[in-house]
């Protein structure tokens, strides 16, 4: 995800050279302060030189050069001064100037690596502010190299030693770093930690892991006990401090607008019993919860009728409907009586700033596979859909995203029709192409068997069918010689079946699925399944929509205000976008022996 870089600024202290004198500085504490001559002034009187002073010169004219805004010159210069020729103080120097050289010119990678030079393991032998400089450095190139763990770790480390008049903004990198890491990393790194660093992960993860607003607040008090003296205790990062004002003000009466009645009553029955779960969670842990009315949204022809009722019975909150054209009726409205969290999405913009829109959309599902798939280390994938509108939007919504990530699509296919599929694979594959170069390969080796290959350029799949269009596309890549070929599916293309005969013939296929029904984990897994135990099964998705909307609507201006707001729910990890929709980012598995199975980051199993 692109973020804005919090380059550190090269001190002035570091500026020109006067060109031209009698006698050439020997080390750079010897270099003038005041810039008094340029670039190729600098080079000039370098050039008449030999050795070590020649040397320090050209160091002093890349110096020059950046300063100027030059860091492709910069570069040019560095080129010409042998590193491992350097005293250990010059190495350091050239290394800081190439990393930034090398990060403004948009090479992170190549930062990174010259961050990395031996001699800065001798950083300690510099003065302070030349250290401090250079851990900013190393932060910044962190972050651009998306490991924002390490670099908040880097800006902990320094904070104590920067001027009073530093550390504000040093504490904000510190927190905007850890709020972009993902929770697991997180977690993994809080385990080994001490000290204010620990402090801070801890802090980032109540704002993840603490599902309720109150839970929530319940552990920032704890954590202010436990860390009075923590460099964030007088001043809380200002999400955190919005949490303390949310749960000030938040709601003590809310409605709940669900059809009651009709085809969609075992749905809205799901999500009010996962709300109402949450819910009476919080309270028996002694925690208040608002009070809940329930209304039919079947019982009212313009739903804006039923807000306004709700809001003469002292409803401060809406939630729902669960209708699209009724939530279409609401995001058609400039100005709704209540904030109001709809239980669909819609197309059309919605008018007010207090409308939100959460749904299980197969959109997210789409992009999750393709974060999934480049994180995987595939850039070149083809897409399998039918014609069903929800394939359509989900394929349209992964090519998005891949294209957007600079990813290829070689190919798209509609697999709806069973009698065409093996031709389609051997298409997209181009299997025909290889098994006649095979026969002709064969034909000249006599008695040699040359098995075909399919098309090398192409990575993986991206699949979104039913099981039963799924079930038929695993065995024909295999028939095809390309059974290894990762395939990334949406949650429709197995069935939720503790046995695993329903899906044999999905073995090795990716599934985005929510944390609720891939690893049990939620808190509230156990007693939900234990009451209603159609909720471990398809019908889950409904009842862990339901227990993420209770904890979550309360947060919503403040995921609104911060759009980096992550929270970790029942259904994914949720964040919201500038439309107001919920987003979600799911967990992956693999089918292994017919069934779901929680997948690593490298696309393994983990057992």
């Amino acid at each position: 995800m692109p973020r804005t870089l919090r380059l550190s600024t090269l001190a002035l202290t570091l500026s020109a050279l006067l060109a031209g004198c009698a006698s050439g500085p020997q080390s750079l504490d010897e270099l003038p302060r005041t810039p008094q001559a340029s670039v190729d002034e600098i080079l000039k009187d370098a050039d008449r030189r030999e050795g070590a002073e020649a040397n320090l010169l050209r160091l002093h004219a890349a110096q020059t050069a950046l300063n100027a805004g030059n860091p492709e010159q910069a570069q040019q210069i560095l080129r010409r001064i042998p590193q491992s020729d350097l005293p250990t103080d010059q190495q350091i120097r050239f290394s800081e100037l190439q990393a930034t050289s090398t990060l403004s010119l948009g090479d992170t990678s190549g930062a990174l690596r010259a961050i990395q030079h031996n001699s800065l393991q001798q950083l300690d032998m510099r003065p302070v502010e030349e250290q401090l400089r250079i851990q900013q450095l190393r932060a910044d190139i962190l972050e651009a190299n998306d490991r924002p763990i390490e670099s908040a770790r880097e800006r902990v480390y320094i904070d104590a030693l920067l001027p009073a008049g530093r550390q504000a903004n040093n504490r904000q990198a510190v927190w905007e770093t850890l709020s972009s890491a993902d929770t697991a990393a997180l977690q993994q790194a809080a385990q080994g930690a001490s000290g204010d660093y620990a402090g801070w992960l801890e802090l980032a993860l109540i704002t993840r892991t603490e599902r309720n607003l109150d839970l929530q607040i319940r552990a920032l008090n704890a954590w202010k006990n436990e860390h009075p003296n923590h460099p964030a205790a007088a001043q809380l990062p200002e999400p955190v401090q919005q949490i303390e004002s949310l749960h000030a003000s938040r709601p003590t009466h809310i409605g709940l607008l669900l059809p009651f009645n009709g085809p969609l009553s075992g749905a809205a029955q799901a999500l009010r019993d996962g709300f109402l779960a949450a819910q009476y969670q919080a309270q028996s842990e002694g925690l208040e919860q608002p009070q809940v009315t329930l209304y039919d949204s079947t019982q009212y022809t313009q739903v804006i009728d039923a807000l306004n009722q709700a809001q003469r019975d002292g409803v401060q909150w809406m939630i729902g409907p669960l209708e699209k054209d009724k939530v279409a009726q609401l995001a058609s409205q400039p100005q709704l009586p209540l904030p109001t969290l709809a239980l669909n999405y819609v197309e059309q913009p919605a008018g007010g700033s207090s409308f939100y829109q959460f749904g299980l959309a197969p959109e997210d599902e789409a992009r999750s596979a393709a974060q999934r798939a480049w994180n995987d280390g595939h850039r070149r994938m083809a897409t399998l859909s039918t014609h069903d509108d929800w394939s359509q939007r989900a394929s349209r919504a992964f090519i998005s995203e891949w294209e957007a990530m600079g990813g290829s699509i070689l190919g798209q296919e509609l697999v709806d029709q069973p009698a065409a599929v093996a031709n389609q694979m051997g298409e997209l594959l181009k299997i025909q192409q290889s098994e006649r170069r095979a026969n002709r390969v064969q034909g000249i080796l006599g008695s040699v068997m040359v098995q075909p290959t399919p098309r090398q350029d192409l990575d993986a799949l991206f699949l979104a069918a039913t099981p039963l269009q799924a079930r038929q596309i695993k065995p024909t890549l295999a028939f095809q010689y390309a059974a290894e070929l990762p395939v990334y599916a949406t949650s429709h293309a197995y069935q939720i079946d503790p046995s695993g005969l329903q899906n044999v013939d999905l073995e090795g296929l990716l599934i985005a699925e929510m944390p609720w029904l891939l690893d049990h984990s939620d808190p509230l897994y156990g007693a939900v399944t234990g009451n209603w135990p159609q909720a471990s099964g398809a019908l889950g998705r409904l009842y862990a929509m339901g227990v993420d909307t209770q904890r979550v609507f309360a947060r919503l201006p403040q995921m609104r205000q911060y759009p980096e707001t992550r929270i970790e729910g029942a259904t994914g990890t949720l964040s919201l976008n500038q439309g107001g929709r919920i987003q979600r980012e799911l967990s992956w598995g693999e089918i292994q022996n017919g069934v779901l199975q929680p997948a690593t980051e490298d696309g393994a199993t983990a057992f």
